[in-house]
């Protein structure tokens, strides 16, 4: 008596069709430009009735593919890898790719584990937002042939394709703004650089623009670490004198959000005593009215996706840069000021 628990196989596929376990491999690998119509349709029915699911390991293994792509994200809480994932997910999928998520939490140790253990599940490819460190081991996998794509942040000796966006003209382009509408105090606010190329390149732009301007004793860069660090650094630049226009310019939606509530409590309010702009453009800033540097981190996905895909299909040519287009979303964050002065607007009542 046959075991009604067993899992059906090709064979028995095959046999329920009337068809070879070839034609019927042929049907699950989409190489259908020799199957009749009639035969795909008994194949088709043939799946059905005997609800088979085609085993992705034992089909990776004949293929030499485990149909598998990682992805590593720094932080999954914000916004913009949620985004970035999503993009992903979209083309893994059409392109019948399982994507692996991990998030490291920006620590290299946790990092330093996932990349371990995507080797282990013998992963295609990977797409890696690094922590800015583990260089050794991402060396290692590229040296391995395992194809990877950089996703905002770049690695040192590397060279593989990168997704992301041009952060010196992005930044310039923010500050440009500023000074236009009259801010000549203006903060940057950002979580440690460490090796994160994405967060030095942004801090280098700020200095030289703001030294070209020539209001670099007026505008600091906080690299921050906790809440209290951050109080520290809103609280010294809001009393830093000589009273001027103020703006707080943040590194991502996180940070943002934080100093927000830290400006908040401490009793200053955006933005009738202080401007705020930041990187990234989560949904609540059009609600509440932040000024954004948006940058579609749907798309960042999309394309780094793409070109993984592309590379183990077997695109060889050289490792590229491709620059996702950064916009500046206006809103009432940052009304125009008179050059000079300080906001002291009248506060709504």
């Amino acid at each position: 008596m046959r075991d009604s628990r067993r899992r059906p196989t090709i064979a028995d596929v095959a046999k329920a069709a009337g068809v070879s376990k070839t034609t019927v491999s042929r049907f699950l690998s989409h190489q259908t430009e020799y199957i009749a119509e009639e035969t795909y349709r008994k194949i088709e029915q043939a799946i059905q009735g005997l609800h088979y699911e085609p085993s992705q390991m034992a089909r990776g293994l004949k293929a030499k593919r485990s149909r598998l792509i990682g992805i590593i994200v720094a932080d999954i809480a914000n916004p913009f890898t949620t985004a970035i994932l999503r993009g992903a997910e979209d083309v893994c999928h059409k392109h019948n790719y399982s994507l692996l998520v991990c998030n490291s939490d920006n620590d290299p140790a946790k990092e330093q584990n996932y990349i371990r253990t995507l080797r282990s599940h013998q992963i295609d490819g990977l797409i890696m937002h690094t922590t800015g460190y583990n260089q050794s081991m991402l060396l290692a996998l590229q040296k391995e042939k395992t194809q990877v794509v950089l996703l905002d942040r770049d690695v040192s000796g590397m060279h593989v394709d990168l997704v992301g966006m041009d952060n010196t003209q992005a930044t310039y382009d923010a500050l440009n703004y500023l000074v236009r509408q009259g801010y000549r105090s203006i903060a940057y606010v950002t979580a440690p650089t460490a090796d994160i190329s994405t967060r030095i390149e942004r801090v280098q732009a700020f200095r030289s623009f703001v030294a070209e301007h020539g209001i670099e004793e007026h505008s600091p860069v906080f690299q921050v670490e906790g809440d209290q660090s951050l109080i520290e650094c809103m609280t010294a630049f809001m009393n830093k004198k000589p009273v001027m226009a103020k703006a707080v310019f943040t590194g991502n939606a996180v940070i943002l959000l934080k100093a927000a509530l830290v400006m908040q409590n401490l009793g200053y309010r955006i933005p009738y005593d202080v401007g705020f702009i930041s990187f990234d453009d989560p949904d609540w800033a059009d609600i509440v009215g932040i000024t954004t540097v948006s940058q579609s981190a749907y798309e960042m996905g999309v394309k780094a996706a793409d070109r993984l895909v592309a590379r183990l299909g077997g695109d060889t040519s050289d490792a590229k840069r491709f620059h996702v287009a950064a916009m500046l979303k206006e809103r009432g964050s940052t009304p125009q000021v008179a050059i000079g002065q300080s906001l002291n607007r009248r506060r709504p009542s």
